[in-house]
Formats: C-alpha cells, structure tokens, sequence
C-alpha cells in the first residue's frame, strides 16, 4: 500500500458508517450495485476519493471517480482466495485517519464482495460456452426476444447470420478433436473481432455459430456477412505439425420483420445456411423476409 499521510481534522465514527455499509451491502449480489454502495459510503467518509477494482480471475472490473496523485493500493483477499486489487485516491493527500476509515469500509466490503463476485461467475458459466467463452443456445432467445422488443419500440432492425463451418466432421476425423476445438476457438475469437461490441455472438451447437446483428438493416446484414466470411477463410489454423488446414464457413442471413419471434428469425438464418450449403458451401445466402 502507498499513501501520503497528513493529520485529518475532522473525526468521524467509521465503524458507523461500515456497519451500516455491511447492512446494505447484504441486500444485492450484483457486483457494480455492492461496489457502488461502498462507494458512496467512501465518498461519506473521505470525500472525492476515487474507487477502482480489477477482478482478472472473475474477468471484472469497476470503476468510478478520479484517484488523483495520492493512492491506496489494496489486494483483497478472503479466507485464502484473491478477489483482486482495489486503488483508492484523491487529489489531497490522505491521512492517517482516513486510511483507517477507508480500511474499516474495506472490511466490510470483503466478504459480500467475495458473494457477489462467485455469484457473477455462476451466472457467466451458465450462459456460456465453456470452450469459446460464447454465449450458449440456452439464453439465445432470451436475449433474441429483448433485442426484438427493444427494435420494435425504436424503429430499428436486427439481422441475424447462422454461421456453420464446412466439413468440419473431417478436420476432426483426420487431425483430432484437439485441433477441432482449437479451430473452433479460433473461429470464435475471429467472430468477436469482426463483430460490433453491440452485437451478440452465440455458440449453438457443435460447429454452428449465431451472429445478431443488432441495428442492423439488410445491408449491414450483408456487410457483417461479407467480414466474417473472408475472416473465417483467413483463420490461422494448423494440425499438430504446424500445417496450415483451410477453414470455410456457409452462412445463413436474413433481416427482421415485423412479426418476428426468436424462433422465426432463427429458422430463416438457418434455412438461408443450409441454402449456402446446397449451392457449394464457402458462401453467404439469404432468405427474404416474409
């Protein structure tokens, strides 16, 4: 931990203020909400400090307020697990006082933290796919469902690409399945790069991908299509003695109507794929909207 120290003028009671953040913070397992409780309870006890929390393990972060020159540094540790590295400053220097409300808080900040934190990787695990880090078929519609009432109330358009590597029964039959889950995490990553952080990528199942374009009117659609079919040609992929192994993709693509449910929006992309299956694979085609 690295501090300025001076001696602070204005006494406060922070066992109050932790026990009272200790009661509150019982009442959410989200973590942005108990990391936004502890910071206003910090902003009580020293005013304008900054709060930033990095959780590598759990892939989570927080962040709020400026920390300025004079820092905090804490590694927040419970019965032996590492949650992550918590920075707390301002522009003044800190004192001695206030070090110590700021540890008070951080008692109790540890433990439903800790909750919080497991509950958050329970709820990524659940909807994702454990290879690719995608989300899986079981939140699909889920997500599909809010994307398409969300389009509805502003006047916007999803699109939707189903993304299925060609012959991928042979790369595993020939290299292995090692080097088949290796293309397929590659092919996810390359789907992520080509993708707009406000689109959704899924993995349905096996060598299938989904795509949701959000905002997307047919000729993004297209655009989306047209990245990631050149994308998934130019993957990196090699067997177990460094030979490159070609990889293609036949994708499915088809707009919104009006009367759309996640399953007739789906069923669309999935037939159009199968139409770029028919017609030779390595290609992209589409089913009109009805």
């Amino acid at each position: 931990m690295g501090s300025d120290i001076l001696q602070s003028p204005t006494p406060i009671r922070p066992h109050m203020l932790a026990a009272a953040l200790n009661q509150r913070l019982q009442t959410t397992l989200e973590p942005t909400h108990v990391l936004e409780m502890f910071r206003e309870t910090v902003e009580q006890a020293v005013p304008g400090t900054g709060v930033h929390f990095d959780a590598p393990p759990a892939g989570f972060a927080f962040s709020v307020g400026a920390t300025g020159p004079h820092v905090a540094n804490y590694n927040l540790d419970v019965d032996g697990v590492h949650l992550g590295g918590i920075r707390l400053g301002r522009n003044q220097r800190l004192s001695e006082q206030e070090l110590g409300r700021l540890e008070e808080l951080l008692s109790a900040l540890a433990y439903p933290l800790r909750n919080a934190l497991a509950h958050h990787a329970a709820l990524h695990a659940a909807q994702t796919d454990p290879l690719t880090g995608l989300f899986n078929q079981t939140v699909m519609d889920r997500l599909v469902e809010r994307e398409l009432a969300a389009s509805r109330r502003n006047g916007s358009r999803l699109g939707m690409l189903v993304v299925d590597l060609d012959n991928f029964k042979a790369i595993n039959d020939r290299h292995g399945h090692q080097v088949g889950d290796h293309a397929l995490k590659t092919v996810a990553e390359t789907l992520k790069r080509m993708t707009r952080a406000s689109d959704y990528l899924f993995r349905y199942g096996g060598e299938e991908f989904v795509v949701l374009v959000c905002d997307g009117d047919e000729t993004a659609t297209r655009k989306a299509a047209e990245r990631i079919l050149q994308a998934v040609r130019d993957c990196a992929i090699t067997d177990g003695n460094g030979c490159p192994i070609a990889v293609t993709a036949s994708i499915g693509l088809t707009t919104q109507c009006d009367t759309d449910s996640p399953q007739s929006l789906f069923n669309r992309a999935d037939l159009a794929m199968y139409s770029a299956k028919d017609r030779g694979r390595n290609q992209i085609s589409d089913t009109p909207r009805r």
